[in-house]
């Protein structure tokens, strides 16, 4: 009776034993998924559109449906958490996304900027969905009734405009500049990548700076005149980045005098502006080419004076910011404005600097 006593009190302690083995093993799987999870955090947000938004962060999975914001996420680094993009982001930003983004061309396409797919997007389980400021609003709602955290970016503060491509502004300048901020800021929080974008803001505002530095002397009457001219006769006016951009730059844009927001322009209202400097972006090479042959822009002083100039892809003058736009676009456009006082070396440098810190890879666009 004594040995199978003992017998069962060996048995019982062998397995107890093997439990607390099992349970020490369990517990140190357990605190491992609480570490990761302990570093998953939970942020209630407002979106660019005003709505508020509870996201669980650091995200694994970005359905980008946003442009600027899919380039911003590629500068961060984060490409491998982009799960799909939106259809024309090459007509959108340019080719030189196959460059910085290896794999791009092989990710999903959603739909476009304010029709997304919202079905396809789904049955790609992300975390994150970014939406632009032209997103109906149908899609939006269908995103909420999944339970699918999604969020407008737009890249301009003061809140959601009745329409997204003309916004009405108290002060577009600060606007953008507080847009583009909190989408860098966001974005990079989201993702995991917050160290990487207060890098990535400090060099934007060490270029702004500087290009403040060099034309503090510039009076407002000696302010270059200058036009953007894009596909379809159409133009940015008031209220649009590219305006703020200008301005930065030591110019004045000639066609926010009649235009606000993003519009068709005539004959006419060109030859009574007449610019004394027209950017076309190198997106619209056929832009180019109509200017600087067709008989009927033949005496804008810009084109008598060899002054239509080709605004490469890396400086973005569009409509609503990049954080390239201002970390290098605006120093390109003052080198164009004032090329004595802002060096083609200097952007050059700058460019090489971003692309390798930002891109991962080497400058090889040129700044003349």
């Amino acid at each position: 009776m004594k040995k199978k006593i003992c017998l069962f009190l060996v048995l019982v302690l062998t397995v107890c034993m093997f439990a607390g083995c099992a349970q020490e093993g369990g517990k140190d799987a357990s605190s491992s998924a609480e570490q990761v999870s302990a570093e998953k955090k939970t942020v209630e947000l407002t979106d660019q559109n005003g709505r508020t938004v509870t996201v669980e962060y650091p995200v694994e999975r970005i359905a980008c449906m946003q442009h600027h914001s899919l380039d911003i996420l590629t500068q961060l680094g984060a490409q491998e958490q982009i799960v799909c993009t939106e259809d024309k982001w090459m007509t959108d930003l340019g080719s030189y996304m196959k460059d910085v983004f290896p794999g791009i061309e092989e990710l999903p396409t959603a739909g476009t900027l304010s029709d997304p797919n919202v079905e396809a997007i789904a049955a790609l389980d992300p975390d994150l969905v970014i939406l632009a400021a032209q997103c109906n609003e149908d899609a939006v709602a269908q995103f909420e009734k999944l339970g699918i955290p999604a969020i407008v970016v737009s890249l301009r503060g003061e809140g959601k405009q009745a329409e997204a491509q003309n916004p009405n502004l108290s002060d577009a300048d600060a606007a953008y500049t507080e847009g583009l901020q909190w989408a860098v800021e966001t974005l990079g929080m989201l993702s995991g990548r917050e160290d990487k974008a207060d890098e990535l803001w400090k060099f934007a505002m060490e270029s702004r700076s500087y290009v403040e530095e060099q034309l503090s002397d510039i009076s407002e009457d000696e302010r270059v005149r200058v036009f953007i001219a894009n596909e379809n006769n159409q133009t940015y006016g008031d209220d649009k980045y590219v305006g703020c951009m200008l301005l930065r730059a030591g110019g004045v844009n000639v066609a926010a005098e009649d235009i606000s927001g993003y519009k068709e322009y005539s004959i006419e209202q060109l030859y009574n502006w007449d610019p004394e400097i027209i950017i076309v972006q190198d997106r619209y090479p056929q832009v180019y080419e109509e200017i600087t042959t067709d008989e009927k822009y033949k005496e804008l002083s810009a084109v008598k004076n060899g002054k239509v100039i080709l605004a490469p892809y890396w400086t973005k003058p569009f409509g609503n910011p990049d954080s390239d736009s201002v970390a290098l676009g605006e120093l390109w456009m003052a080198h164009q404005f004032y090329p004595d006082k802002i060096s083609a070396d200097y952007v050059e440098k700058r460019a090489q600097e971003f692309y390798k810190n930002f891109y991962g890879t080497d400058f090889t666009g040129s700044v003349e």
